[in-house]
């Protein structure tokens, strides 16, 4: 299904930063939502005008003019890198991938969704291989059932309730 999993993200909560918060409190929201970036949308319209991360916070820290009370439009990554509903997994693999990105915003026209982070491409591609995996075991112990009669016997539950009636 295209855009599933950006569909299902889009529905979880985003937490955002407005152009008016510092650096200070950046910091704090990123450490208190335990996230690692959250999208910086405009007071006047609720637009999407960036997205702070915390490797941006590292690269500033250091500097000499950083300032905790420095509002967040000073440091953000302006030319945004976003995603539709549409979007499939292996675009975001190829996005994160090609763009050395961790979170990519989940957007229509310029109003933010929803958020999608590597670790939500990861855990959906696990589960995704968990399923393909169990589907395959079940195909194989049914083939192996239907082929083998001595099998099929050995493991049929007329045989097991027979030996619970016989042994108990």
């Amino acid at each position: 299904m295209i855009g599933g999993l950006v569909t299902k993200l889009s529905k979880r909560k985003c937490f955002t930063l407005s152009e008016l918060d510092t650096l200070k409190s950046a910091s704090e929201k990123l450490q208190k939502h335990n996230i690692g970036a959250m999208p910086v949308v405009s007071k006047q319209n609720n637009d999407i005008i960036g997205i702070v991360s915390e490797r941006d916070l590292a690269r500033f820290i250091f500097k000499d003019e950083f300032n905790n009370d420095l509002l967040v439009t000073n440091i953000m990554t302006k030319e945004i890198i976003t995603c539709n509903l549409n979007t499939s997994v292996t675009e975001l693999m190829e996005i994160i991938t090609q763009n050395k990105i961790r979170h990519i915003p989940i957007v229509e026209g310029k109003k933010i969704l929803g958020i999608v982070s590597v670790g939500d491409v990861v855990n959906h591609v696990i589960e995704k291989y968990k399923d393909e995996n169990k589907h395959l075991k079940d195909y194989m112990n049914l083939w192996t059932f239907n082929k083998n009669p001595m099998f099929a016997f050995f493991n049929s539950p007329f045989l097991v309730r027979t030996i619970k009636l016989t042994l108990f």
